[in-house]
């Protein structure tokens, strides 16, 4: 008996040690599985960028997103290792994923300034659109790093590691598997180990780019995939959205009229003088005071507090709510994350009517990834501030600006146009200083630095304000009909926990109005061919219904969308959070057929889209950033000056001469002035024929706009 335990004891020891031996000779072997990842991380994050240069700088600034993003691979690695079995086939399987989704993300950031998000490929599973990304992206250099990248590693599979086959057991593929479940648990939730909160990293909600520049596309993408959890609405289905769509009663446009249509953003704007406890030496907004006595206006519940307009924008201009992206809509970006495909809009509603659409917005065209959003909109152009005179208030550019762009627009075109512009010069923050002087004077009970921000406040607002009357005093003249929706996106952000507004005890400490009390934002339709019988004072409205009420008193055929909105909004005005709904007498069946509506837009099938024969019409093939391509008309030379006269130019213009930047001035109008003997470039070869461009770039060294080239002239 004792012989035989002694004999199962030692055959049991001499199975342990043989299996030890074996692992310790394929060490070499595993060591590769730590390895490996990281040579396939930093490809992926090298296709990403596109240039070795940008990995580096990348490495060196943010060491710890490049251990996150290995970390990325090595579970993904794990993982796969734990189901096959076998660790090269692994390794391929993961360089087939990853390779072509780094080359596919720095194809699509060098085309339009944006990298592969996972919404890209979940919501428009369309990679053949980047086809034409690909070959401009796709040169000698990045295709040979690819290259020399897997004959290394076919060559180290085939002459390291083909002696030390690595025999996985169930066991340690067990650990594997458990071991990868927990790092992808932490690297996608941050628990049960706070990755994020351990290394500071952190996401920019309202420039995604940013966050994928500094964390890294693998990482990125990871801390991404939670926008990909949309439910779909109970009922869903292409029979459900005809069904609802057989309910809706078509309305006809009222009559021949096509007035212009007008729809002016007013940045953090709010009215102030609400704050019982505070006076201002004058009204800020007197004009605004004055339209609201005689025009329709009220209070739109905004979204939002105190930042992410584009969410405002949104609702407003597609009628889609934030109120149905689950319990967190306050971290969705819809721009960014979900405007992938056309999507019918106020712009593309008016096209279809002979209307030319336009956006106007005096910030960088790639903000809340703007320039493709305004695109699948179905607007005509985009004007950002790339295009813009330099005419600032503060920091920003002055209201005035935008409304003298509102202004040209619709005059150079010959038929009716729609109008949406966004406002910056009241942008937070509002530190005094900002303006060069402030002339509204703030009394009351109040602290010196909050006394100090609402007179900046007020003084920016009041710069909305006669932008405002600028625009209603111009189209008053005028006999094209014209109607003005003017709304402000927000309320101010005034500080960490509502400082001002409790300093100014406009909000109290539990206040239980407190969401109300900091949501309604001022709206005004104005016009100038309505009966006065027509306006309608004090109204409550969610952003979503602004744009239906608009078509209706325009008179203009809108959507089977907005018809059914226009009709939802006489029964229910205001769309609260939906721990609201209870308290605004609202059921969840009340607004079924809305969230199903909205779904099929976004994204199901677009059934609806698909009935109305306008599914594929909705993108306009002649979009334009700004007004085109530069073209340079004339060159004059007299020595080392150069006068480059062109159109259309502008401040964010730039004169490269045989691919090198030279320094140049603009007069404002349609010249760059040029000194050839530029300090950074060498003097030109008077005997060599030498070729001009003028190049437009935004904030980020994004190239947006090019010109033929031209010759230069021998002095």
């Amino acid at each position: 008996m004792i012989m035989n335990e002694w004999t199962c004891t030692n055959r049991t020891g001499v199975t342990l040690m043989t299996t030890l031996l074996q692992w310790l000779k394929q060490l070499p072997s595993r060591i590769m599985i730590v390895i490996l990842p990281f040579f396939l991380m930093m490809m992926v994050e090298y296709l990403d960028r596109g240039s070795y240069e940008e990995l580096h700088k990348w490495v060196m600034n943010h060491p710890l997103s490049m251990v996150l993003a290995y970390f990325v691979v090595g579970t993904l690695y794990l993982f796969l290792i734990a189901v096959t079995g076998k660790s090269r086939l692994s390794f391929w399987l993961l360089c087939a994923v990853l390779l072509p989704l780094g080359t596919i993300s720095g194809s699509k950031l060098k085309a339009i300034g944006a990298p592969y998000y996972p919404w890209d490929l979940y919501f428009n599973n369309q990679i053949v659109a980047y086809v034409p990304f690909l070959k401009g992206y796709l040169n000698l250099k990045i295709l040979g790093v690819v290259a020399l990248f897997l004959v290394v590693l076919a060559l180290l599979f085939h002459l390291v590691l083909r002696r030390q086959r690595i025999r996985f057991t169930w066991i340690e593929r067990g650990i594997y598997a458990v071991v990868a479940i927990v790092m992808a648990t932490s690297l996608y939730m941050d628990k049960p180990i706070p990755f994020m909160n351990l290394y500071g990293i952190y996401t920019v909600p309202w420039d995604q780019t940013i966050t994928y520049d500094e964390n890294g596309y693998l990482y990125s993408s990871v801390q991404m995939l939670g926008f990909l959890n949309v439910a779909k609405p109970e009922g869903y289905s292409k029979k459900a959205i005809a069904d609802i769509l057989a309910k809706i009663p078509e309305k006809p446009a009222a009559g021949d009229k096509k007035p212009n249509i007008i729809v002016m953003l007013g940045e953090s704007f709010w009215d102030p003088t609400l704050m019982k406890n505070v006076t201002f030496s004058r009204d800020p907004i007197p004009n605004l005071h004055q339209l609201q006595k005689t025009y329709t206006s009220g209070w739109m519940m905004s979204p939002q507090f105190g930042g992410s307009t584009a969410n405002v924008e949104f609702e407003v201009l597609s009628g889609n709510s934030m109120r149905f992206f689950g319990k967190s809509p306050d971290k969705i970006l819809p721009y960014i994350q979900y405007m992938n495909h056309g999507v019918d809009s106020l712009a593309s509603i008016m096209t279809r009517q002979g209307y030319t659409a336009t956006s106007i917005n005096p910030f960088f065209s790639y903000f809340f990834d703007s320039r493709k959003v305004y695109m699948d909109f179905g607007f005509s152009r985009f004007i950002s501030s790339e295009y813009f005179p330099n005419d600032f208030e503060g920091p920003n550019y002055a209201d005035r600006a935008v409304v003298k762009k509102i202004i040209e627009e619709t005059e150079k075109s010959a038929g009716p146009d729609f109008i949406f512009a966004n406002t910056m010069e009241n942008h937070h923050p509002y530190k005094p200083g900002k303006f060069s002087k402030n002339t509204i004077e703030v009394t009351g009970d109040i602290s010196s630095e909050s006394k100090g921000i609402l007179e900046t406040y007020a003084q920016g607002i009041s710069g909305t304000d006669k932008a405002l009357q600028s625009l209603v005093d111009y189209y008053s003249k005028k006999s094209e009909p014209t109607i003005l929706l003017f709304f402000g996106d927000h309320f101010p952000f005034f500080e960490d926990d509502y400082k001002v507004y409790r300093d100014a005890k406009y909000v109290l400490q539990g206040d239980p109005d407190l969401y109300t009390k900091t949501h309604y934002t001022p709206f005004l339709i104005w016009n100038n061919f309505l009966p006065a019988d027509q306006e309608q004072l004090n109204l409550k409205m969610s952003p979503s219904f602004l744009g239906p009420k608009l078509l209706h008193m325009a008179g203009v055929k809108g959507s089977y969308y907005t018809d059914y909105l226009y009709d939802l909004s006489q029964k229910i005005p205001v769309i609260p959070p939906n721990d609201m709904w209870e308290k605004y007498n609202i059921k969840a069946s009340d607004l079924s057929e809305y969230m199903k509506l909205q779904y099929d837009n976004l994204f199901g099938g677009r059934y609806g889209y698909e009935a109305k024969g306008f599914k594929d019409t909705i993108v306009q093939p002649g979009y334009v950033l700004g007004y085109g391509d530069p073209v340079i008309t004339k060159l004059t030379r007299s020595g080392n000056k150069l006068q480059v006269l062109g159109k259309p130019f502008y401040s964010s213009c730039n004169v490269y001469i045989d691919g090198m930047l030279f320094k140049s001035n603009f007069d404002g109008e349609d010249t760059l002035y040029v000194d050839l003997a530029d300090k950074e470039n060498p003097i030109l070869d008077n005997d060599k024929p030498h070729q001009v461009e003028v190049r437009v770039y935004d904030d980020k060294k994004m190239k947006i706009g090019q010109s033929p080239l031209y010759p230069l002239p021998q002095s």
